[in-house]
This record gives C-alpha cells, sequence and structure tokens, in this order.
C-alpha cells in the first residue's frame, strides 16, 4: 500500500508549482517504478514507463479530483502508460515475428522443474500469460496489498467484477505453476 502525499502538496502542484510536483515525483518514484516493473519484467522499460507517467500527471494534475485517492489516480495513469506500451510492443513484436523464421527450443522434461527454474522466474513467465487486467489486479491485491475495492477504483470496475478478475487470474496461475511443477 502506497502512503499518501499531503493534500496540501497536490494542491500547489496543480497551481503549477513544479517544486510540489518535484515532490509529488519524489514521493511515488517507487510505486510507479514497481507496478511499471511488474507489468514488463524489464527495468528499463518500467523506468521509461514511470517517467512517461509523471509526464502524464504533471499535463493533467489539474483534472485530478481531490474526492479519490492521489495514489490512485497516479496507479491508474501508470497502468495506462504500461498498457499503451504493451500494445506498442505487441505490435512490433508481432511485425518481426512475421518476418523471423522462429526456432522453439524444447526443454529437457528429465531436470526437476526446480533445476530449470526458480519460483520466482516461474511465476513472471506465468503472470506473463495473464491478461493486463488480471496482472494490474493481482500486482494491486497480492504485491501491493490494495484492497478489493481500491482496486476496482483503480481498474475503473466494480467490485464484484474486481474479484471475478482476480479469481481467474489466480486459477490461471494455479493451473500453469502446477503444470510446470508437474513436467
Amino acid at each position: 500500500m502506497v502512503n499518501e502525499i499531503d493534500d496540501k502538496t497536490v494542491q500547489q502542484a496543480s497551481m503549477g508549482d513544479k517544486q510540489a510536483f518535484r515532490l509529488i515525483v519524489l514521493h511515488y518514484a517507487q510505486a510507479v517504478n514497481r507496478l511499471a516493473y511488474r507489468y514488463t519484467a524489464d527495468a528499463s522499460y518500467a523506468e521509461d514507463i514511470a517517467q512517461e507517467t509523471f509526464i502524464k500527471a504533471f499535463q493533467a494534475i489539474n483534472r485530478y479530483q481531490p474526492q479519490a485517492k492521489f495514489s490512485t489516480w497516479l496507479l491508474r495513469i501508470t497502468t495506462n502508460s504500461a498498457i499503451d506500451y504493451l500494445r506498442k510492443a505487441n505490435r512490433q513484436m508481432a511485425d518481426s515475428l512475421d518476418q523471423e523464421d522462429i526456432q522453439v527450443d524444447i526443454p529437457n522434461h528429465q531436470l526437476n522443474a526446480e533445476d530449470q527454474l526458480d519460483l520466482n522466474q516461474r511465476l513472471s513467465q506465468a503472470m506473463t500469460d495473464l491478461s493486463d487486467v488480471e496482472r494490474l489486479a493481482v500486482t494491486m491485491k497480492h504485491h501491493q496489498g490494495y484492497s478489493i475495492n481500491e482496486t476496482a477504483q483503480v481498474l475503473n470496475i466494480n467490485a464484484n467484477a474486481c474479484k471475478q478478475t482476480l479469481f481467474r487470474a489466480v486459477q490461471k496461475l494455479r493451473k500453469q505453476l502446477t503444470s510446470e511443477v508437474s513436467l
């Protein structure tokens, strides 16, 4: 869970105070970077997404509605930036795949799954197989400690839909990780 910055700093930033916005960046940089990394699993891409997030937030801060948590608003911008990035990357990858002859290495199934990949690598791979919304929901709820309602608010869905999304995501992860172990 991200600690909220004080309302006065946000208000000053929305009136064009660049020093106040700098404080916002310093306060939320780690949370934004962490969320972006969860999407990309690449530190340099996560930094690019974080930078894009703060540029967009700076440009739109005067439209922030104080009745919502500032962190929720900012993480929604991060999510949108990450989704835009992933869509662009997927388009580029599809274009390059059309032009390449792909070879697939078949893993040696005689090796123990623990020897092939550690749990973090398998989980990261399984996370990439989730939809963008599922990945964000799991990250916010299980890795960052957000409540169902806070996660639903960032995802712009109702709480029941958020619960269903989380359930589906956990089922997919469980199925993927179980099949990895049984190889």
